[in-house]
């Protein structure tokens, strides 16, 4: 009876499990498959609850590849009433070392990369469920670098946020640019010294472009996933909090907001 009982508990607590995660409230995750010629491009797509149309972001993955963090960063977003389209770069390979996540990222081919993207934002103007003029995109690490360099070549995109990510300091490649720029930096990130910041903080200045900048000056490199391999020490959970709060604030202002009733 004993064993019966415990059995018994086991699957109610089970079935109640599975009750919460299919709450009409939660966003619905679907895998896509988006076609680039011959090129298949595999994607997450994240739908939040509501009617809609809603505004979407395009996000994309840092140099660990598309990681159950960055799955909960669709969810997060999806929740805020974005409609989320995650671009998988690395083709489903998820680097377990920092060696090997730099072998991946050095890998790849830039104008493939904002290729792939372009048809990710070709596919959300295709969906009734999304509105056309609000389209954004929200890199880490490598995803940041590509987010402004997507952004730079296609003006559909209206907002770019890119986080510790490789950033453009011409201010010629920067002409065609419309998007409005948000830009989360680390101080502690060896790979983007002050020097850099302010070398795209005045070539942006030159041509003329949106730019806001904020940067973290006790946090390194990957700071705002607490689960990156970049991290030396614990995470700073304040300035995570702080980074999105920033983050969302720039997206429903440049964006709008979701009808999420």
């Amino acid at each position: 009876m004993r064993v019966s009982s415990i059995f018994s508990a086991l699957i109610l607590c089970c079935a109640s499990h599975l009750m919460a995660a299919q709450q009409p409230d939660d966003p619905s995750v679907q895998r896509v498959e988006l076609k680039s010629g011959k090129q298949v491009i595999p994607a997450l797509r994240f739908q939040p609850p509501g009617k809609g149309p809603f505004p979407a972001v395009v996000i994309v993955h840092g140099d660990f590849g598309l990681t159950e963090w960055t799955r909960q960063q669709g969810v997060r977003l999806a929740g805020k009433g974005y409609l989320v389209l995650a671009v998988d770069l690395y083709d489903g390979e998820l680097p377990k070392t920092i060696e090997d996540a730099h072998i991946l990222e050095r890998g790849l081919d830039d104008r493939r990369v904002v290729a792939n993207i372009k048809t990710a934002v070709d596919h959300l103007q295709q969906l009734a469920s999304v509105r056309k003029e609000a389209i954004g995109i929200l890199g880490w690490d490598c995803g940041g670098g590509y987010a402004l360099d997507a952004a730079i070549q296609d003006k559909r995109l209206k907002v770019a946020v890119m986080c510790y990510g490789r950033a453009t300091t011409d201010a010629k490649l920067l002409a065609s640019l419309e998007a409005s720029v948000l830009a989360i930096f680390a101080g502690r990130d060896e790979g983007i010294p002050p020097a850099t910041i302010e070398q795209f903080k005045k070539a942006m200045q030159k041509a003329g472009k949106s730019l806001k900048v904020q940067l973290y000056p006790k946090c390194g490199n990957g700071f705002m996933d607490p689960t990156s391999p970049y991290l030396e020490g614990p995470p700073d959970h304040a300035a995570i909090a702080d980074a999105w709060a920033k983050i969302e604030a720039h997206l429903e202002k440049r964006l709008g907001k979701g009808n999420t009733e």
